[in-house]
């Protein structure tokens, strides 16, 4: 965690080695699964990103979850941003102002 989070902010979650020759695969069979089990609304699956996900909000919770399989730069991303906001803390302000500016405008959902 890189405490860049918001009150509205998703939870990304990689699944890594997962085994399956095409991560498109992978978010079709999750898309099954939480439709039929209902446990999640507002399913989503976004194939033809960069990063191909699913996105869907978990019913209970009210949490949003983006779900990617196979690719593993997130981790290298959020370990750069970690240093950097260690290296110049004035970053973080900045980067939360930005998120907030993207989100009020529609601008900060992956795949548009």
């Amino acid at each position: 965690m890189i405490g860049l989070y918001l009150p509205t902010s998703d939870i990304d979650v990689m699944i890594l080695e997962s085994g399956i020759k095409n991560p498109q695969t992978g978010l079709y069979a999750l898309f099954r699964v939480l439709s039929q089990r209902g446990i999640a609304k507002k399913i989503q699956v976004i194939a033809k990103a960069s990063v191909p996900i699913i996105k869907f909000v978990e019913k209970k919770s009210g949490a949003a979850f983006d779900i990617s399989f196979d690719v593993d730069n997130g981790p290298k991303a959020a370990e750069f941003i970690k240093e950097a906001v260690l290296k110049w803390p004035q970053l973080r302000p900045l980067c939360l102002i930005l998120k907030v500016f993207l989100q009020q405008r529609d601008l900060n959902e992956s795949g548009g």
